[in-house]
This record gives C-alpha cells, structure tokens and sequence, in this order.
C-alpha cells in the first residue's frame, strides 16, 4: 500500500478536481490539510455545470491556492444554449477563471446525442481560441468524432487532454498539435499497459497532473474516494515509465501547469 503523504517531492499542483462535490463537503478541510501535508498545494476546480458556476466561483474565492476552470461538461450540453455561451464569456472575464473546461464529447451513457454535444464543444472551442484560454477537454467514447471536429477548427486554443485514454491516432494529434496531458489515477492501474505506451511518447515539457477528484482513485489504494494527495502517488507510480524520477516529473509538471494556466505563488 501506497502512503501518499507526508512528500519528499517539490511541490506539485493538482490540475484536475471535484473538491466542491458532496463527497467532500463533510471534510474539505481536513482534505486540504492532507494534501498541503504531500507538498500538493495548488489546485484546479473545474466548474463543469452552468446551474453551479457561482457556487464554484465562491467555493474557489474561499480557498488559498485554489484556482477555477469554468466551462460545460458533454453531460451538461443539454444546456447549451446562447444565453449560457454568453454568461460564460462574461464569467471568464469576471471571475478571473485560468481555462475553460471541461468540455468535449461524451458517447459512454446515456448522454445526449452528438447534435446535442458538438455545438456545445465547438461553441466552447471557439470561445476560448477568442478568449486566448487554454481548453481542457473530456473525451469518452468519441475520439473520431472529436477529432473530426478539431480538424476543421481554423483556430484552436492550447488544449489539455484530461485523464488521457485515448489511441495512438489521438496521441498524433497531440503531439503535433503541442497539446497537454493530464496523467491521473488511471495511467497507474494494472490494465492501463496500452495507456502507459501512449503516454510515453509525450514529452515531458507537456505533461500534467491530475486526480479528477474524488474519481479515479490510482492503483493500491484503499480508500475509494480519490484526493488530491494522491497527485503524489501518481508521481512517484508513473515517473519510472516516463523514464525520470518523481522529483523531475513533479518539477516539470507543476512548471508545465504554471505556464499554461499563468499561475503564480501569491494567490
């Protein structure tokens, strides 16, 4: 079993979680607490659902080291419509969110059909090459689809493939497009050989990491209920296949996140 606190790495920011869900809501102090005791200490709430936006906005505004994502989740898309495109534009503005996301296309359930979701991501791709935001996408279930539609796009936005899962086709398209990674819990189970080969391939200078807290709780882990704490066991796990050391990836991935999102120490 895996302890992932207290941490020897350098600090490192979780770039990909839920704290504000209900699972958390009983003890998010408590959770923070632990995940400053790991040396992870910056975090990235995405605020995914148009009826939530504010709640997130006032969870994040409440939470030193904490920054926010806004954006519509392919569940959501149903949602999507020019009054909310326009209330996210100017919650952008407003809020001082560092991307947009996440948004993409969703085919695993019952979510809504590709008629429904593609106007909804291509909407949130457009506004955010215009905005001049990063993206981070959700993929599931639809990788030609997806690619379908970045393909045609004239302009797009710097791109963050979150929870990456996707073929050697769509790792391609990342790669030549320059795009991030976010490596998270599912790159450490023992399935996930194929995965691991994908991932690589990126360079290291494009990586990123993630918990999607309180999903996709990482290999040896007993308790199911993911943290971001765990951003360390995913360091040290996956550095050995990225052919470093957990110090290196935590180095380079929590450079990478202060780059792409223009992070700074003081907030």
């Amino acid at each position: 079993m895996i302890d992932a606190a207290p941490s020897a790495l350098p600090p490192m920011i979780d770039t990909h979680c839920h704290l504000d869900d209900r699972q958390f809501a009983h003890d998010i102090d408590a959770v923070l607490a632990a995940s400053v005791a790991a040396n992870v200490n910056r975090w990235l709430l995405i605020g995914y659902d148009p009826r939530r936006w504010d709640e997130a906005i006032t969870f994040v505004g409440s939470h030193r080291g904490m920054y926010l994502t806004l954006g519509v989740h392919p569940a959501e898309a149903p949602l999507w419509n020019a009054d909310v495109e326009m209330q996210l534009r100017n919650l952008l503005q407003e809020s001082g969110a560092v991307a947009i996301g996440e948004a993409g296309l969703d085919f695993y359930r019952d979510n809504a059909p590709y008629e429904v979701q593609a106007p909804a991501f291509r909407g949130q791709l457009r506004l955010a090459a215009e905005l001049d935001v990063p993206l981070i996408i959700h993929m599931r279930d639809a990788e030609d689809e997806l690619l379908d539609i970045l393909a045609v796009e004239p302009t797009l936005p710097s791109l963050v493939f979150h929870s990456f899962d996707g073929t050697e086709k769509l790792m391609d398209f990342v790669l030549s497009s320059g795009s991030y990674v976010g490596v998270g819990g599912l790159a450490t189970r023992q399935k996930s050989d194929g995965l691991r080969m994908q991932l690589a391939r990126v360079p290291l200078d494009r990586m990123l990491l993630e918990t999607d807290s309180p999903y996709l709780v990482p290999a040896r882990q007993k308790d199911r209920r993911n943290q971001p704490k765990h951003v360390v066991t995913i360091a040290t796990m996956m550095a050995e296949y990225f052919d470093t050391t957990p110090d290196a990836l935590a180095t380079q991935t929590t450079a990478n996140a202060e780059r792409l999102f223009g992070l700074n120490h003081d907030h």
